[in-house]
């Protein structure tokens, strides 16, 4: 019995503990969101391109489902997220279809995926464009 608790003991101490994708790191991630506005969502001619304020922008820790955390955009369209550990995130944010000639397709997402490699890296994802008729 005392082998079987020991074993157990070892067990949770080497797999217990692992490492996941997460909060609880120092790892930072910025981007920024652009908004193209556009008479016509399907015509990018006279586009007006702009920070994108107050836009939700989500993370989904490693290959989970759902997002995990929810960040808003400041006024020049700057966001971060703040204490993550080594692992894959993605990140998204909603935007206006610009494919359909009508403008009651429901929205898409622009993704990014990134890896974190070590836990005082700072990922910069660029900016990620959103789309809206005016």
């Amino acid at each position: 019995m005392r082998i079987f608790y020991l074993s157990l003991a070892v067990t949770v101490t080497l797999f217990g503990c692992t490492r996941t994708p997460g909060e609880g790191g120092i790892a930072t991630v910025t981007g920024n969101v652009e908004l193209e506005q556009r008479i016509v969502i399907s015509n990018p001619a006279d586009a007006i391109v702009a920070p994108a304020a107050d836009e939700d922008v989500f993370i989904t820790y490693g290959d989970r489902v759902g997002p995990d955390d929810r960040v808003q955009t400041n006024f020049d369209g700057e966001f971060a997220f703040y204490g993550l550990r080594p692992g894959g995130y993605t990140v998204y944010v909603y935007s206006e279809d610009t494919f359909p000639m009508f403008n009651n397709a429901p929205d898409i997402a622009i993704v990014r995926e990134f890896e974190i490699e070590s836990g005082e890296e700072s990922v910069d994802l660029g900016a990620l464009r959103i789309f809206k008729d005016i």
